[in-house]
């Protein structure tokens, strides 16, 4: 997907994607760093959108690592289903839906949360997922996000235990991650 059509998802759903354009590829390494992917089991990965994140999971994580891919936006499914190894499952469905889909498939323990999601998503998406989010980063699975307005952002992860792990600068616009655990 091209950042034309990047942008056009954003100007048409700002609450789906949280940039006008693709994080960069110096993000997405930021993202992971001082993580250990290689005792990685089970991923989940939040609104991966065009695969920015996806790309350096699928080169960083063992053969045997499962990754879940949940993506609302139908325009971005398609490029992650054909781009990556049968490692990925690819799910088109809300975030908010992340507690049923480990249900669904016996899931007990996620290593890893990943979220490429703006924090101003709906209310009641953000309530439903968070606890999901609270009970896995309370039984010890590290989640990474990002943001671009921290000041912003710590009203939206309140009962979370995060840190900021690193400053992007070279992406546009800047980013801030955080993480749990």
């Amino acid at each position: 997907m091209s950042k034309g059509n990047f942008l056009k998802v954003f100007i048409k759903q700002p609450k789906v994607n949280a940039s006008i354009t693709p994080s960069s590829k110096r993000a997405a390494r930021a993202m992971v760093k001082d993580i250990d992917l290689s005792k990685m089991k089970f991923v989940v990965e939040l609104g991966p959108g065009t695969g920015v994140f996806t790309d350096i999971l699928a080169k960083r994580l063992t053969p045997d690592c499962k990754i879940l891919l949940i993506e609302l936006e139908e325009s971005y499914i398609e490029n992650l289903q054909s781009n990556y190894d049968n490692r990925f499952e690819v799910v088109q469905t809300s975030a908010c839906n992340l507690n049923n889909l480990l249900e669904e498939r016996g899931i007990t323990h996620v290593d890893l949360v990943i979220s490429g999601l703006p924090f101003n998503i709906p209310d009641d998406v953000k309530t439903k997922l968070q606890s999901t989010l609270l009970d896995l980063t309370n039984n010890g699975t590290i989640m990474r996000w990002f943001t671009y307005f921290p000041w912003l952002m710590r009203k939206h992860y309140i009962g979370f235990k995060y840190r900021r792990a690193k400053f992007v600068l070279w992406n546009f616009p800047p980013m801030w991650i955080y993480t749990v655990n």
